[in-house]
């Protein structure tokens, strides 16, 4: 054995400089390579940063760098931006007072100090005055606070911070599957081996002198890891017979962050600027009267969006409707678990009763819009958002036993599955439908300004589409985070298997005849046949035109796909991932049509042209205004047929 090995490292000796270029060529893991050649951008290392936080986060928190960086309150006023140290007063003095939603506590929206809670949390991050302080501050969060309120105030400080703005989060079914997924699903996802996801190694030439020269030089062990097989995900089926409406992950998380930013802004307290601005108004009393203006200007946008949203969904929910025979209040079949595995419990009540009791809630709603001389959309917008978490805490506590968690209802906030909040959604949209009464210009002035010729839209298809929701955040923690994370390595990723509405591309062109120059705000809604009621809103764009004939075509992309928790790791550079609407408020644009059938779904297209009051010609197209100002008078409008396709899609 002795003379083996001796003679071993004679070999080794003798084809030392071949045996190193041609190992250091041959056996380097492409990851390995590419660090060796460019170093990690700036963007990088903070992407990577942000999705370490994020992995795992219902558990400790285990690397060690960063629960270190986290140790201690960030308490020194200078560390935050100008200006801005009074507001958080109320968020220090809370976790001094140990006042703040825990790791291990239950998360319900409808808890009365939450807003606050959320809010002082947002600007504890959001207010860092530069990326070391707010690394700080993140860990901080990620190690004292309960996993749902960290994710919640992270995903609106990214939004909000110049250095964080190019940082992408996945989708919130990624990061907190509990909250989203069947717990069939999660309990499939728990008990897959880890050692089904670890790469697996092909045998090469070079295997042997690799293993050789790796016992003389440790440091060249990781050239062992090479030549991996291709990523095969291991799937967890959780597709429904059909993709409904209220189980589509994506459009739960989208409601997720409509309510966290309603939240935020759910109290008139003044709004942050910096020192710079603020110098810029010579007193206090003009700062502060500007700061009021801002944070007022944030609650009506947020609650006009949230308005829109409950438009949009309802009126789509009504189509489904319309098609399965399904009725709103009847209970899907959706057993979630809450952060300590057990289920949340479905409420069950008389639905009678609960219309009834919804009913007088919303009740009280109008009364409030009526006592206003003139009720336009922007009232009915201001007064929901002023009254919302009142009306689903009342609702709440009267079906629950003055109980909020853990129940269904009891986090109805961001929960479109549950029937009872999905009704409270229905009642809502039927009573901003009564004060919607836009008005037509005169038939005569109708006639000399604009006339709409024609208007071509093409056949309209949806499809179900796979879709894979990556469900590392339920592997063992263990093997993902310690000193080298191990994400890199798995190259068989976890996910879950469903299907989500999507639609072709498509186009409508118009056909208009314009007797002046004018500037128009064009707005298409989808009708229900019957149903006039039900508008889907479709479009929404300005328009300047000269007098004349004129040909318009609007093109609709079909929906792409955000990125998932791994492929965020995989990335490199900004530019590497896919577009996402993190910043888009209006609607999921993989719902922009309703389900279509396989013989053709006759619907209609109503399309209204609009004086456009605003100066900028070129100012947004899908500003709130123009999609939710009910009363502008219609300068011309005209109804279309249309007809939706559909073809199904099965999942293997």
């Amino acid at each position: 054995m002795l003379q083996l090995s001796s003679l071993i490292c004679v070999l080794l000796s003798l084809t030392w400089p071949a045996a190193v270029q041609g190992l250091a060529g041959s056996l380097r893991p492409p990851w390995w390579l590419a660090r060796r050649q460019t170093a990690a951008s700036v963007w990088q290392l903070r992407q990577r940063f942000v999705l370490d936080l994020v992995l795992q986060v219902h558990k400790p928190l285990l690397q060690a760098q960063l629960v270190e960086l986290g140790q201690e309150l960030n308490a020194d006023a200078s560390n935050y931006k100008e200006g801005t140290w009074e507001s958080l007063s109320d968020f220090m003095t809370r976790v001094q007072e140990d006042r703040m939603l825990g790791i291990y506590s239950m998360y319900s929206q409808l808890e009365l100090e939450l807003p606050q809670q959320l809010l002082g949390l947002y600007r504890f991050l959001a207010l860092a005055k530069d990326w070391r302080q707010f690394q700080r501050n993140a860990c901080y969060a990620r190690t004292h606070f309960n996993a749902v309120l960290f994710v919640n105030a992270l995903q609106l400080a990214l939004e909000q911070r110049q250095d964080t703005q190019d940082l992408q989060l996945p989708g919130m079914h990624e990061l907190l599957p509990q909250l989203y997924f069947d717990r069939n699903v999660i309990l499939a996802a728990q008990q897959v081996n880890w050692q089904q996801l670890a790469p697996v190694p092909l045998v090469t030439k070079h295997n042997l002198k690799a293993k050789l020269y790796a016992l003389l030089h440790p440091s060249f062990r990781l050239a062992l890891e090479l030549d991996l097989m291709p990523a095969t995900p291991v799937v967890v089926a959780a597709a429904a017979p059909r993709p409904e409406l209220s189980l589509d992950v994506q459009l739960n998380g989208h409601w997720s962050r409509l309510i966290s930013r309603l939240m935020i802004y759910a109290d008139y307290r003044p709004a942050i600027i910096d020192g710079d601005r603020l110098m810029a108004f010579g007193s206090e009393r003009a700062a502060l009267a500007y700061r009021q203006t801002l944070e007022r200007g944030s609650h009506a946008e947020a609650a006009q969006v949230l308005l829109h949203n409950v438009q949009q969904f309802v009126a789509l929910l009504a189509m489904e409707e319309q098609l399965t025979g399904v009725p709103t209040m009847q209970s899907l079949q959706l057993e979630l678990l809450t952060t300590f595995g057990v289920p949340y419990q479905q409420t069950q009540v008389n639905f009678q009763a609960v219309q009834q009791l919804i009913r007088a809630a919303v009740q009280q709603l109008d009364e409030q819009l009526k006592a206003h001389a003139a009720v336009n959309w922007l009232t009915v917008a201001q007064i929901l958002g002023r009254h919302y978490f009142q009306l689903c805490r009342r609702i709440s506590l009267a079906i629950n036993g003055q109980q909020v968690s853990p129940n269904l209802l009891g986090m109805a906030t961001a929960n479109l599955r549950d029937p009872i909040y999905r009704e409270l959604l229905k009642q809502l949209a039927q009573l901003s439908a009564t004060y919607a009464t836009p008005t037509k210009a005169k038939q005569q002035q109708q006639q000399q300004l604009l006339l709409i010729k024609q208007i071509n839209v093409d056949t309209l298809h949806t499809f179900e589409q796979p879709l894979d929701s990556d469900l590392i955040n339920l592997v063992d923690q263990q093997l993902l985070q310690t000193q080298r994370n191990n994400l890199q390595y798995i190259r068989r990723r976890l996910v879950a298997r469903q299907t989500r509405l999507n639609h072709k591309a498509f186009n409508i062109s118009y056909h208009l005849h314009a007797q002046t120059p004018m500037i128009l705000l064009a707005r298409s809604y989808l009708l229900l046949p019957g149903h006039k009621h039900i508008r889907l809103l479709l479009d929404s764009f300005v328009l300047e035109l000269t007098a004349g004939e004129h040909v318009l075509q609007r093109h609709f992309p079909s929906a792409g796909f955000e990125s998932t928790l791994s492929e965020l790791y995989e990335a490199r550079e900004a530019q590497d991932l896919a577009a996402t609407n993190i910043g888009s408020c209006l609607f999921p644009p993989h719902l922009l049509l309703p389900r279509g059938t396989v013989a053709g779904r006759k619907l209609q297209l109503s399309v209204e042209f609009i004086r456009w009051n605003n100066t900028d010609a070129k100012a947004n197209c899908q500003s709130l205004g123009s999609v939710l100002d009910w009363n502008a008078p219609v300068l011309a409008s005209s109804l279309a047929d249309v007809t939706i396709q559909h073809e199904e899609f099965n999942v293997t």
